[in-house]
């Protein structure tokens, strides 16, 4: 209802009173919306400021990118969006699976030849060990790389190694040396070298793909945290809103001036 009758009012009243009315009108607005002194928009003007301050939605942490793909390669390309990131992932699963394969290759490899070792020496009579139950995969080794008759190695003080004791292969006849005075090498003994060197080979090759592993980690890891950083630069900077609104207090008339007449 008076807010019907406002308008009538200010229209049967002289062009002064119209003033003061709009001007009175006017504080009054500007007092309820949260204006200053200079009748900027307070609550706006922090708004903008927060916003100015956020991170842009789009980029992604290069730290992040970087520990996601040295957990797991590709992880951290497919946290910033790259298809690159599956690359990883497929060879992480290649050398690990090839890993896998190659080292129980040669672990099968070792236990045949430890076997045949077994199988095919004989040990003295005097010998305190009767049995290859207590050697050492260097005792293996050994046993492997000579001919020796009655063969035995010893410790660094020359003692003899008790476990091992005084062995010979059973292709070697007493005699050990042959019509023309040559020393007679086993058969024995030259296939198990070999079958010791085949498993050492699968061991070295599964060492490489361990060690690709490794590489692929490290790899990944960079390249996530470049492409991050890269991508970050490139992206839009899309919550970086900026508002800038305000009104001049000299475009507001000085209600005492009007208020005397001076206006």
């Amino acid at each position: 209802m008076i807010f019907s009758v406002i308008p009538q009012l200010i229209i049967k009243q002289n062009s002064r009173f119209q003033i003061i009315i709009f001007s009175i009108i006017f504080m009054c607005s500007a007092l309820c919306f949260g204006y200053d002194k200079n009748f900027s928009l307070i609550d706006t003007q922090e708004l903008s400021s927060q916003l100015a301050n956020q991170p842009s939605i789009s980029q992604k942490s290069p730290t992040k990118a970087f520990l996601f793909s040295a957990v797991a390669p590709g992880t951290g390309e497919l946290y910033i969006g790259s298809k690159k990131g599956i690359a990883f992932i497929a060879s992480e699963i290649a050398f690990w699976s090839a890993y896998i394969v190659l080292n129980g290759r040669a672990n099968n490899l070792r236990d045949s030849y430890t076997s045949y070792v077994d199988e095919h020496i004989a040990f003295e009579e005097d010998s305190p060990t009767k049995s290859t139950k207590d050697w050492t995969l260097e005792d293996y080794e050994h046993a492997t790389q000579t001919d020796n008759w009655h063969y035995v190695y010893t410790e660094n003080n020359g003692e003899p190694i008790d476990r091992v004791g005084k062995f010979y292969w059973k292709d070697i006849p007493e005699e050990k040396i042959d019509e023309q005075g040559n020393e007679l090498i086993s058969k024995y003994r030259a296939t198990a070298y070999s079958m010791r060197g085949s498993a050492n080979k699968k061991y070295k090759q599964a060492k490489v793909c361990l060690s690709m592993v490794v590489l692929n980690h490290v790899i990944s890891a960079i390249d996530a945290r470049v492409s991050a950083i890269i991508k970050s630069k490139k992206s839009p900077q899309t919550t970086n809103i900026s508002i800038h609104t305000s009104i001049s207090s000299n475009l507001t008339p000085n209600l005492y001036a009007v208020m005397q007449g001076q206006f």
